[in-house]
């Protein structure tokens, strides 16, 4: 799938994969239905200045069991390019939040994106990932960590030396708004193990590694 605004398969990456806050910290309950919309996007250098990129999310948890929530969410900013978004997966706690003990939260996920446009050599662009996050009680919300693991299924031709794997670890606060809804802010670190000057975007970075990435999402249980 050719995306013109995108020169590498990391770079792609950095502004595809997990721009969106991570939800699902601990088990919903079976049958409760949790959707959320969310705002964010690693920061670019633009204009003079550092600008966000303004990627829009809007998804939904719902809780499979008494210790896995399946998610899924529709990408809504590539489609001004032409381009459907879509992710999903679940995720399972082995271990609930006890204590100085976190809960553990641990998931597959796919994404895909698919050009609407015509004549384009491939249409399809798959990235399977991991992701796992440790979560406290922390006052009305929950404090929380983690990383996401993403795996590119191939490699641009031109770009011998592009990462296997791009690694993103995040770190955020759930905030508790009354009885069901709940807002999170989240930074995350896009393609930590990325070296930068090899994107075609200069993102605002950690060294020369990544792109900085601020989260917001906001959710209402049922």
């Amino acid at each position: 799938m050719k995306i013109s605004v995108f020169k590498s398969l990391p770079a792609a990456a950095l502004l595809l994969i997990g721009c969106a806050a991570h939800t699902s910290l601990a088990p919903l309950g079976q049958g409760r239905l949790a959707p959320n919309i969310g705002i964010g996007g690693p920061i670019v250098e633009a204009f003079g200045t550092h600008v966000p990129i303004p990627y829009l999310l809007a998804g939904a948890d719902y809780g499979i069991s008494g210790s896995v929530n399946a998610n899924a969410a529709v990408h809504l900013l590539p489609l001004a390019y032409g381009v459907a978004g879509l992710d999903a997966g679940a995720t399972w706690f082995p271990f609930r939040n006890d204590g100085w003990r976190p809960a553990i939260g641990l998931g597959p996920r796919i994404f895909l994106f698919a050009s609407l446009k015509r004549n384009v050599e491939s249409r399809f662009f798959l990235y399977p990932a991991v992701s796992a996050s440790a979560s406290w009680k922390a006052g009305p919300g929950l404090l929380y960590t983690g990383g996401d693991l993403a795996l590119p299924l191939s490699r641009p031709e031109y770009d011998e030396e592009a990462e296997s794997v791009i690694f993103s670890p995040f770190i955020g606060i759930q905030w508790n708004i009354g009885g069901s809804c709940a807002l999170f802010t989240e930074l995350k670190w896009n393609g930590a193990n990325i070296e930068t000057d090899r994107l075609a975007v200069k993102f605002t970075a950690v060294g020369n590694q990544g792109a900085v990435t601020p989260l917001v999402s906001i959710q209402r249980r049922f």
